[in-house]
């Protein structure tokens, strides 16, 4: 009885997990912390020392070329790498769904690791298509190979002057591979973000590596190499938003006509009258990225699969975007969904912690993950909210005009196969 009982606690515990394993996966461990077990790297230039993965050049032992140390436990297709790395002097990098070229040589994406704030942290094509994007930009690479920066994340003054990067001291890096989407975070401070739309440039799938670059002597250093494999099942990823006119979206009154609007490659909202903004196409599952800062302490939001007449408020799931308040969760006319009793009073389900929102004037980062029945809200990289069991039907994804002005861009989103 007791094997039983075990058993079917290990299917509740499966079925649990498949809820939020399509968007969130099972972390793995790939660096055992003693020895380089997995890796395979020159050994005269790679060693484990003091639990830390070591690539060590000297004056009499130089790297006549880029060289890695590859991990051997197979390929990554879509996945979140953390890392944390060091570096004295010299360059290096983070490869990733890369090509293992022969000799420990490899070429492919590289997250730059290097002694210098405001480029540590941008992406690099290594043999390939070269340097990709800078520190702070968002990216879109067109069918033809070319490179189109199409925003900025953040002004790399600003992540300069916040520390973004600790010079010779432990960083870590998360690396986000979502289809042909790419992201990197240092320190919590996002660098970059890449849509790769070539097909004969870009990988969706490689091995990892840890380079040591060709030149002067150096150090470089990684540990606590943990990732995260995500299924594939990510489509090709969407601008719902094109910085210039607000295609692909209607309003959901005559009287909104002169609330909505575009300057400097931002959505504008005067925030009056009430209303909304929507996206005339409907979408099911996705990953909905989006930065929003409000030019006041007012209110807002993102409404979610929206179905049936234009009205205020129509039947939907709210992600909250008021003041202090964005990662709420708020029903909208009794939208088939479960969320957490305890934090719930009649529609509203609060956050899970304190609001980690940026000033009046400053962007913010929501992520929504919306896989069948589960959702998640993220604010600023923190996970504040989620819902199961939500009706899983198609529906529009709606901008709030709810009294005070607030602003959008960066509207991306990576759709969800089945």
């Amino acid at each position: 009885m007791k094997h039983v009982v075990a058993l079917l606690g290990m299917v509740v515990a499966c079925m649990a997990a498949s809820l939020t394993s399509a968007a969130v996966g099972v972390e793995e461990t790939i660096f055992n912390g003693k020895d380089l077990t997995g890796w395979d790297g020159d050994p005269r230039l790679w060693s484990v020392v003091d639990g830390a993965i070591r690539g060590q050049t000297t004056p009499e032992n130089r790297a006549p070329d880029n060289t890695f140390c590859i991990w051997r436990g197979g390929k990554l297709k879509d996945f979140i790498l953390k890392i944390k790395f060091r570096i004295q002097n010299g360059n290096s990098g983070i490869q990733y769904r890369s090509k293992d070229l022969g000799q420990w040589r490899v070429g492919g994406y590289q997250a730059e690791v290097e002694n210098a704030p405001g480029k540590v942290g941008f992406l690099y094509d290594e043999r390939a298509r070269g340097w990709m994007v800078n520190v702070g930009d968002i990216m879109v690479v067109d069918k033809q190979g070319k490179k189109n920066v199409i925003g900025k994340i953040d002004d790399v003054n600003a992540l300069i002057k916040a520390g973004y990067y600790k010079d010779k001291d432990w960083n870590e890096y998360t690396i986000v591979a979502r289809g042909n989407h790419l992201m990197h975070t240092l320190n919590g401070f996002q660098t970059i973000e890449m849509i790769d739309e070539d097909p004969k440039g870009r990988a969706m799938e490689g091995i990892l590596a840890l380079q040591i670059h060709a030149g002067p002597p150096m150090v470089v250093e990684f540990k606590d190499i943990r990732v995260t494999h995500l299924p594939d099942h990510f489509g090709e990823t969407m601008l719902l938003f094109n910085r210039e006119k607000l295609d692909g979206w209607t309003l959901s009154g005559d009287l909104l006509k002169d609330t909505w609007g575009v300057k400097d490659g931002v959505m504008t909202n005067t925030g009056k009258p009430v209303g909304y903004i929507r996206t005339t196409q409907d979408f099911t599952s996705y990953i909905l990225r989006l930065q929003f800062r409000h030019l006041g302490k007012g209110n807002g939001g993102v409404l979610l699969r929206m179905v049936g007449p234009d009205k205020v408020w129509p039947r939907s799931i709210e992600a909250q975007g008021q003041y202090q308040a964005a990662g709420d969760i708020w029903n909208i006319d009794k939208f088939p969904m479960k969320v957490d009793a305890s934090r719930t009073s009649d529609r509203h389900t609060g956050k899970m912690h304190d609001s980690n929102e940026k000033p009046v004037g400053e962007w913010n980062q929501y992520e929504i993950a919306f896989d069948r029945g589960y959702l998640e809200l993220k604010v600023n990289d923190l996970v504040q909210n989620t819902a199961t069991d939500c009706w899983e039907t198609p529906g529009k994804i709606c901008l709030q005009s709810e009294g005070s002005p607030m602003e959008f861009r960066n509207l991306v989103l990576i759709p969800i196969k089945k």
